[in-house]
């Protein structure tokens, strides 16, 4: 699912508030598939208890007198805790492990666990509850206005890295892959997820160095072989 940017240090829902209204108002159920209770954060936010959760995402120094580098441009998204979705996360995670090709296959299959979360949260008319932002060029983000509870967190960044096509692949190694295709290049995905616990009148922060990310892998772009 697509992330509408929002303004810097703004905590934006992902769709306008006046269609999640229009969703509310058509009586879709509550999220069912995945533990989360809605009511519980709309509650909090109607008594006023809202806080903020800030970060700082950056890539360390390398030398003691050089700065720390900013990470800009990374996407912020906040959603409500939900165990089952953790546990899903952390399976992929564990199955990287296994062999390259499961290596290969992880960076793409966390991301369509969180389309998957975030339709879901979208057709039970909790989408009001799907907060993003980006990093800005100095490393920081700021989610404000978020009702007090249980959130998850998830940071991503990925940097293209192009690749010359390879030499035509033997039919053996073709198996390997989608059939007839060849890699063209790839993404760098790097992943941070943090639980987080917002309470009325605080603020969150959180610094999340490059080397702290949850999960490094890759996400392939391949392309049809020639004559096909």
């Amino acid at each position: 699912m697509a992330h509408a940017a929002a303004a810097p240090g703004r905590a934006e829902p992902v769709i306008s508030r006046l269609l999640v209204l229009g969703l509310l108002l058509t009586g879709v159920p509550a999220v069912q598939a995945l533990d989360v209770l809605p009511d519980s954060y709309r509650a909090a936010a109607a008594a006023g208890a809202i806080g903020t959760v800030k970060g700082r995402v950056y890539e360390e120094r390398r030398r003691p007198e050089g700065p720390d580098q900013p990470l800009p441009g990374a996407a912020v998204t906040l959603l409500p805790r939900s165990a089952e979705f953790l546990r899903k996360l952390e399976e992929v995670k564990r199955t990287a492990r296994s062999s390259a090709s499961d290596y290969r296959a992880a960076a793409s299959a966390i991301l369509a666990l969180r389309a998957a979360y975030e339709k879901n949260l979208w057709e039970s008319g909790a989408v009001d509850l799907v907060m993003a932002t980006v990093v800005e060029a100095d490393g920081h983000f700021l989610l404000e206005n978020l009702p007090a509870g249980d959130w998850l967190l998830i940071v991503t960044r990925s940097v293209a890295t192009d690749k010359r096509p390879p030499a035509p692949a033997s039919k053996q190694q073709r198996g390997v892959y989608a059939p007839g295709t060849h890699l063209t290049g790839y993404q760098r995905l790097t992943i941070w997820l943090r639980e987080v616990s917002v309470s009325g009148g605080r603020s969150e922060s959180l610094e999340l160095p490059e080397r702290s990310a949850w999960f490094s892998g890759v996400v392939e772009e391949r392309a049809p072989d020639a004559g096909r």
